[in-house]
């Protein structure tokens, strides 16, 4: 593969799958010896979870910026590139970089065969250690075990919390998949845990193995108060007092702070970064859409948090598509007392069965439910309408939705 577009490169990564039983970080560990010459950064992070996994990385990133770090970050999905995944300093690294990264894996790879993952974090791990950073944050995909991201041992690991999802990979119980998350804790490393309840699977784990256990609760604390929320974290002598209400959540702020403080002496303008953070697809506001990449039931509830906070008895329209492996159920239910009608988007991709989704909505909420060939077809819809449209149920929905009101935005500029 000799190709210098990054579009023909991430074909070519997407086709080359391996089979099941050669997943593992074995078969990584050679490769990834060869291609990181040098530490990726002096000291780094990694973030697992179920939720929250991309504020957290967003919040720490802006933190270090705030005082003059240099830092990287790797994150996935992406919503519309997939430069995004690959940061450094907040800029997303250009085409020829990934493509120089993808041309030096392909060339020690040998007989192995690599995931798209696999792909994007060795190119990521290549460019990093170039770089000379301060700080580098990585985001775990699925799980934890057997993520390439687990390659790097990793100064701090956060769990950010433990819900349903990915159940096909990761097991049928909270304590199945937290035992699978609980991998990315490091010997002799620090811990971070963000959320008061865990499996027993991941606060036994971070106990046996890490240095320092912080848990939210215990380590640090959040005071939820009205229209504001209070941050402490006495072990580092750090109070936060009246911190804005946020369209990401406080748990992941307070793990992103708790990590700053662990690794930092410089004090941030932490109240500026905590408000001015934002994150794209994550509860964001365009026009008379709100657009939020929530796609299992606990994120979906963090949806429903920011729309009866900012939109007081407000009905939606939702424009909805989910994966099948998702439960479903349990996000309809969840939101069906805001949605008055639902548009569910036909997506060309397997992992989608529209016609199963409009017949759970209709039966669940006896509500209408309409199906429209694209994404495009329901947002141009809603714009022309101007009604409160609501668009969630996994990354690719709302990647869709954005390019369709881009779309819609430059033809209408282009007519006037």
């Amino acid at each position: 593969m000799n190709s210098n577009l990054l579009s023909d490169w991430l074909g070519y990564i997407n086709s080359n799958r391996p089979d099941e039983g050669e997943f593992g970080l074995e078969r990584l560990q050679k490769i990834f010896t060869k291609i990181v010459k040098k530490p990726l950064a002096k000291k780094s992070i990694i973030i697992g979870g179920t939720n929250g996994k991309g504020t957290t990385v967003e919040y720490l990133k802006n933190l270090f910026l705030n005082t003059n770090y240099k830092v990287g970050v790797y994150t996935s999905p992406h919503l519309i590139n997939f430069n995004e995944r690959i940061q450094i300093n907040g800029k997303n690294i250009d085409d020829e970089r990934i493509i120089e990264a993808f041309k030096e894996i392909e060339s020690i790879k040998e007989e192995s065969r690599l995931t798209y993952f696999d792909y994007a974090t060795l190119a990521a791990f290549y460019i990093f250690s170039q770089e000379q950073l301060d700080f580098v944050i990585l985001e775990i995909g699925v799980g934890g075990k057997y993520d390439p991201v687990n390659l790097i041992n990793a100064d701090i690991s956060i769990v950010t919390n433990i819900e349903m999802d990915h159940e096909k990979w990761l097991g049928n119980s909270l304590e199945e998949i937290g035992s699978q998350k609980a991998a990315i804790f490091k010997q002799g490393k620090v811990a971070i845990l963000g959320s008061e309840v865990m499996p027993k699977s991941i606060t036994s784990k971070a106990h046996e193995v890490c240095s320092s256990v912080y848990q939210l609760g215990e380590g640090f604390i959040i005071q939820p108060l009205k229209g504001s929320w209070d941050y402490s974290f006495n072990g580092k002598d750090l109070n936060l007092k009246g911190l804005s209400n946020l369209s990401l959540n406080s748990e992941s702020a307070a793990c992103a702070l708790t990590a700053f403080k662990l690794l930092s002496k410089r004090d941030a303008n932490y109240k500026e970064v905590i408000t001015g953070t934002y994150l794209k697809g994550r509860c964001e506001v365009v026009d008379n859409f709100v657009l939020d990449v929530s796609h299992n039931p606990a994120s979906v509830k963090n949806l429903i948090i920011f729309l009866q906070n900012n939109y007081k008895n407000q009905k939606f329209n939702a424009i909805f598509s989910s994966m099948s492996d998702k439960d479903i159920v349990s996000i309809i239910q969840e939101i069906s007392d805001l949605i008055s009608e639902w548009s569910v988007c036909v997506i060309d991709d397997d992992r989608f069965n529209i016609t199963n989704q409009e017949l759970l909505i209709k039966d669940l909420t006896k509500k209408q439910a309409t199906v429209y060939d694209s994404v495009y077809s329901a947002v141009k819809k809603g714009y022309d309408e101007g009604t409160p449209q609501v668009v969630f149920g996994s990354f690719i929905t709302v990647s869709e939705a954005y390019k369709a009101i881009d779309k819609i935005k430059n033809n209408s500029s282009e007519k006037n």
